[in-house]
């Protein structure tokens, strides 16, 4: 009896409150998404492979990157491996979200990835990296560049806010 006592019924939801599955509704309100556009999808794969090129030399040659003379090796180094990660992390986000449609979100990486490839050009100046950095950033961030640059202005002139 206590334990009756001590359940209280319970009330099923309000109308406006229940789960509606997609299986209730008819076929003109379900809501689908269109592919993500393959240019983005592509520039997001080049970003995410140029900066993953960009982490990967620089631990590979570590040793010769700390008997490199001067303050120049290192800085540049540090900022290598910090808009490599920045271009990287948002490159796989935007890859794994390519439907949302955020132009914030698609200007960072953009900005992000000006930043990796200007940086892998800049490491052509030092004799320890040589061109390891200089030719993939121009090989495969220009045009990453060229495809998230052109859908960036497909979907502003498009009139999508955000």
């Amino acid at each position: 009896m206590l334990e009756s006592f001590m359940r209280l019924p319970k009330s099923p939801p309000p109308a406006n409150r229940r789960h509606v599955q997609q299986a209730d509704l008819p076929a003109e309100q379900i809501y689908t998404l269109g592919p993500a556009p393959r240019s983005r999808v592509a520039g997001c794969v080049l970003a995410v492979l140029l900066s993953a090129w960009m982490l990967a030399v620089p631990i590979a040659l570590i040793d010769r990157l700390k008997d490199a003379p001067g303050p120049g090796a290192g800085f540049l180094t540090g900022s290598i491996i910090t808009f490599a990660a920045v271009t990287a992390g948002l490159g796989g986000f935007r890859f794994f979200n390519a439907r949302d449609v955020r132009r914030r979100l698609s200007g960072a990486l953009i900005a992000a990835l000006v930043a990796a490839v200007t940086a892998a050009a800049a490491s052509a100046l030092l004799p320890e990296y040589g061109l390891l950095l200089a030719v993939p950033g121009l090989l495969a961030g220009v045009p990453a560049l060229v495809a998230l640059v052109g859908d960036h202005r497909r979907h502003r002139a498009a009139g999508t806010r955000n």
